[in-house]
């Protein structure tokens, strides 16, 4: 059985419009088992578009807690919980994904009471085990060793790149993160690089769309995003065996698609190279 990576999700940011892709939500799949990776609005509905089930879910692990990053991880674990049987489900997150999830279920409390009365559903008491992480090892299981890189993303300080790495495969997903060398490191010789990536000047016009909404988002984009042609120099020093960009800002700016952000990581970047999509597969 391949083992691929599908990405979910692969818009940067929040903000829906007609048409638009989903926020960030991603699964690599290690000998047929899904690792969920961040739980941005749409995550529930494409991971069963992906031809998964919810049976499926295993484990779940966020980069940070931006909302396009863990918007839906709630709905996600309820949906779970409604449709499938009781299991255990191991979710990762940095500080504060605990609460996260624990205020979520008291905020359903209402109707998880009335579906454990009136269908007879088990408590998901025990169903979810979160565990928070740092920097360093986040678990190990008997497929996959996951590490965590802190990555810079301000102002938020708990952002993480991870790289999951099996007997024989590496795969780094660079999380939200700003251009960071020691991120090239921590990929070094990784079979896949998932990475983010922004295009300055369609980034631009898009600030100037929001200033009303947003007066300080391109400060806020420059300090904490990267550039294509830095995503790279990024890829081409870890000397990563293929590259796939996503989470892409601007993702609904009619100047800059894919081929403008093909050309910007090709000034720097000559190996294989995916322009990520919504459901994209990439097996490696």
């Amino acid at each position: 059985m391949s083992d691929r990576v599908i990405l979910l999700g692969t818009k940067g940011g929040p903000r829906l419009s007609a048409g638009s892709s989903w926020p960030s939500s991603s699964v690599v799949e290690f000998a047929g088992r899904p690792y969920i990776v961040d739980c941005g609005l749409g995550v529930t509905r494409q991971f069963v578009e992906a031809g998964y089930t919810l049976a499926d879910v295993h484990t779940i692990l966020l980069t940070h807690l931006h909302s396009d990053h863990c918007l839906e991880l709630g709905p996600l674990l309820h949906t779970i919980w409604v449709s499938s049987r009781k299991r255990e489900i191991h979710l990762y997150g940095p500080p504060g994904t605990s609460q996260m999830v624990n205020k979520f279920f008291e905020v359903m409390s209402y109707d998880i009471s009335m579906r454990m009365q009136d269908e007879r559903q088990k408590d998901p008491l025990g169903m979810f085990l979160c565990t928070e992480f740092q920097e360093g090892l986040v678990f190990r299981d008997d497929l996959v060793e996951v590490t965590a890189l802190r990555v810079d993303h301000p102002p938020l300080t708990d952002t993480f790149a991870l790289k999951f790495k099996s007997p024989d495969k590496t795969v780094v997903f660079s999380g939200d993160t700003c251009y960071f060398p020691a991120l090239a490191e921590f990929a070094r010789g990784a079979d896949v690089l998932v990475h983010e990536v922004m295009h300055r000047e369609g980034t631009e016009r898009m600030c100037n769309r929001l200033k009303e909404i947003k007066p300080n988002l391109m400060e806020h984009m420059i300090a904490g995003h990267t550039f294509g042609d830095d995503v790279g120099r990024i890829a081409t020093s870890a000397g990563v065996k293929h590259l796939i960009v996503q989470h892409f800002t601007p993702s609904d700016d009619a100047q800059t698609g894919p081929a403008e952000f093909a050309e910007l990581v090709r000034q720097t970047w000559n190996g294989e190279l995916t322009i990520g999509h919504d459901l994209a597969e990439i097996i490696f």
